[in-house]
């Protein structure tokens, strides 16, 4: 009985010292609450529409045949891209690029019709102004589909692959969708990581406010601190930004809560494992320019993991919003069960171990230092 008493009274005194050191840390206070609740909002409402319709094309067409012809109608009549005019060279499309009167080339070569008439493979090229990614993303998602479709009247001999197009969850293929719902569990983790980073890093410049004793009512005491903070701007994040903005949630409340719950956990003490490494305030700036893009594209939002490389994709184990971030897509975008998402919440749960032991350990070993220092 009194060991409990003792753990609950130092469990107690840490959550008092850290929650005071939080709220009066200015530098903690903007990335926690201006960043983590600020965040959500401007990136839904930059990326606010997510839909870009009739972007402006103009082609060359060398072969002037019926192929090169109806392939072009097609391409007109798709949702994603306009004809705007046609070009006799390249300099010429390469000049109306420039001018922004167009944001894409499709260039036919003159032996494109005679090839097809051979039965021989035939090419065309596509030129895309990459000052937005949806412009090439509307090119060539247009330009694909049309070659799905015209393969069996060019070549009805081979029959391609059927396939048919199904998008429950996405109609409108938003590419906000794809983007917000793995920015907004990044935005947990990050901010998170760079709080806990600078507070860490102050105390060891000055070696004021560190908190010396047990290990684990320290871990438990500074983690619940943490936990109860980002709980709050995770159900922020998860239930009300996808309100304001109409972003698809289609799961229920007790699952996403769940799944919450077990997420900010893992984040806590990824964030508190880690932090142990920083010596200086300005170290997590630095992280957080050199790790965002990485582990926002090792989520998979954006790219099959399947097709990641064997090293990155042991690289993105490291971090927690590699699973979160495929697991808050499988709930707001599929409606999946926590049966479904199971394998992921698995994976978070062992990190969230494996984590909590290191924190055990790196403050063991600091408060070893400490205590030797003392002695001598």
């Amino acid at each position: 009985m009194g060991y409990f008493k003792t753990f609950w009274n130092d469990f107690k005194r840490v959550f008092r010292q850290e929650f005071k050191a939080v709220f009066t840390d200015g530098g903690v206070i903007v990335v926690f609450f201006l960043a983590g609740l600020g965040y959500p909002l401007l990136y839904n409402l930059i990326y606010k529409n997510g839909i870009l319709e009739d972007v402006p094309v103009v082609v060359i067409d060398n072969a002037d045949c019926a192929e090169s012809r109806r392939f072009i109608r097609e391409v007109d009549a798709t949702r994603e891209v306009a004809i705007s005019g046609y070009c006799a060279t390249m300099e010429e499309a390469e000049k109306l690029m420039q001018e922004r009167k167009c944001h894409g080339i499709i260039c036919f070569p003159s032996d494109f019709g005679d090839r097809i008439a051979l039965g021989q493979q035939s090419t065309m090229s596509i030129y895309c102004d990459m000052g937005s990614f949806f412009y090439y993303k509307n090119l060539m998602t247009s330009v694909n589909l049309v070659m799905l479709e015209e393969m069996p009247q060019i070549s009805p001999v081979v029959k391609p692959m059927s396939f048919e197009q199904n998008i429950p969850y996405n109609r409108s293929n938003s590419f906000s969708f794809f983007f917000i719902t793995a920015a907004l569990m990044l935005v947990i983790q990050q901010t998170m990581f760079y709080g806990m980073g600078m507070l860490a890093g102050t105390r060891r410049e000055d070696r004021k406010g560190l908190i010396h004793g047990a290990s684990g009512r320290l871990v438990f005491g500074r983690g619940a601190v943490y936990w109860l903070i980002y709980m709050m701007i995770g159900m922020y994040i998860v239930f009300i930004v996808p309100l304001l903005f109409d972003i698809p949630m289609v799961t229920d409340f007790w699952t996403a809560l769940a799944f919450l719950c077990i997420y900010v956990t893992a984040c806590v003490f990824f964030s508190m494992a880690f932090s142990t490494l920083i010596r200086h305030r300005e170290t997590p700036i630095v992280a957080l320019l050199f790790l965002t893009l990485p582990e926002l594209f090792l989520t998979g939002f954006s790219w099959p993991q399947a097709c990641f490389p064997k090293f990155w994709n042991l690289f993105s184990y490291i971090f927690p919003s590699t699973f979160g971030t495929r697991a808050y897509i499988n709930l707001a975008g599929a409606g999946a069960s926590f049966a479904a998402i199971a394998p992921l919440l698995k994976i978070l749960l062992i990190q969230t171990a494996v984590y909590f032991a290191i924190s055990i350990i790196a403050i063991k070993t600091e408060n070893m230092k400490f205590y030797k220092k003392i002695e001598n």
